[in-house]
């Protein structure tokens, strides 16, 4: 468990340029740098490839941001309530790296969005992220009582397994996302990359929870 983000470094080279000068820093990127890549959400169209964003587009990003969001909330709780280390040290990496993944989806979406502003919505926000123009993500009833649970299940045993389990069946949902968005035959060449980057890292976590799982038993 010692890759950090993956996604952070890869999405950067290959779809936001702008964002690579600082890729592998964790602090918050200077306003603007991912402003001349992305399109306004609002005419459609992403400046990225010059290309017109597709309803499958808006509706891979969309679901992608609020499984995501989910993901980091229950990871927030976990990083403070986790007993075991491992889910500890995942949780952390799973904030980095959903954090990262939605500020590269917000500039695609919305120009004005910067990862500050991005990153600023989705803290002083729980269960709603929304860039400047970007629609806004809302939790369904469902995760907002699962996050609920998490807030107040008492550390130990039964918080980690409770953890482990959500993250394994977000994790599914968002990996059935991503498939399903490549299969559908993308035109968007950068919106496609950023889709088979993101399958891969949660490939990757997917058998990180399969070991800890494992580990618990």
């Amino acid at each position: 468990m010692d890759r950090r983000i993956v996604l952070a470094g890869l999405a950067a080279a290959i779809t936001v340029p702008a964002l690579a000068q600082t890729s592998g820093s964790p602090s918050p990127r200077q306003p603007g740098a991912a402003g001349g890549a992305a399109g306004s959400s609002g005419g459609g169209a992403s400046r990225m490839s010059g290309q017109q964003m597709t309803q499958a587009d808006m509706q891979h990003m969309q679901q992608t941001m609020q499984l995501g969001m989910v993901a980091l909330e229950t990871s927030r709780i976990a990083q403070q309530k986790a007993q075991n280390a491992d889910l500890k040290r995942f949780a952390t990496f799973e904030v980095q790296e959903q954090t990262t993944l939605a500020e590269v989806l917000h500039s695609m979406m919305d120009p004005a969005t910067t990862s500050a502003t991005g990153a600023a919505a989705q803290s002083s926000q729980p269960g709603a992220a929304s860039g400047a123009n970007a629609p806004a993500m809302q939790m369904d009833a469902q995760s907002r009582e699962m996050i609920q649970r998490l807030q107040n299940t008492q550390a130990g045993e039964a918080f980690d397994r409770q953890y482990l389990q959500g993250q394994m069946e977000g994790h599914s949902a968002l990996l059935q996302v991503q498939s399903q968005y490549l299969q559908s035959n993308p035109q968007n060449r950068e919106h496609m990359n950023v889709a088979k980057i993101a399958r891969a890292v949660i490939t990757e976590h997917v058998a990180l929870l399969e070991d800890i799982q494992t580990k618990m038993k």
